[in-house]
């Protein structure tokens, strides 16, 4: 991916040169490196995709880049975000997720105050799992219509059980 992002890198800077110095190769140069940027450009959002596929898969925490992105799920930075964004939606719920927040209303207030809690750990993979149900609108059952609004609460149990207290 950097090899690529490097090669079109030099042919724009080589179509650049070749327009002063050889105009007749300045256009193969730079659609070349407009194809080359192209290809490394869906080759990282290809790389970031699959990373997101394997974000639910504990197993695959092995992968440093996964592990890594876990990780940034489960930062107090993050969390804080995530704990504005569960609150907001216990203020201002919406008319297709108040019934679901009606439901476990509860469980999210619990979920934003342990979330904000610095003396607690938190599960990279249970950050993960929040992060989604909180932002995914495909695949949270908090946030669409058309899955069962039962799951919230199962999924609200599942995510507060990857709190801890900090070991020293």
């Amino acid at each position: 991916m950097r090899g690529r992002l490097g090669l079109a890198i030099v042919a724009l800077a080589l179509a650049i040169g070749a327009s002063q110095l050889r105009p007749d190769f300045a256009v193969p140069f730079l659609i070349g490196g407009v194809a080359v940027l192209f290809l490394s450009l869906r080759t990282m959002l290809r790389r970031w995709e699959l990373i997101d596929q394997l974000l639910p898969d504990r197993d695959a925490y092995m992968i440093e880049e996964v592990r890594r992105r876990a990780e940034q799920a489960a930062s107090m930075q993050n969390r804080h975000v995530l704990a504005t964004s569960i609150q907001w939606l216990l203020t201002h719920p919406g008319s297709g997720t108040a019934p679901r927040i009606a439901v476990a209303t509860r469980e999210l207030e619990m979920l934003a105050a342990e979330l904000e809690n610095e003396s607690l750990a938190f599960d990279p993979a249970c950050a993960v799992a929040c992060e989604r149900l909180v932002n995914n609108t495909t695949e949270s059952p908090l946030r669409n219509p058309a899955l069962p609004p039962d799951e919230v609460r199962s999924r609200l149990t599942q995510i507060l059980g990857g709190f801890a207290e900090r070991t020293a």
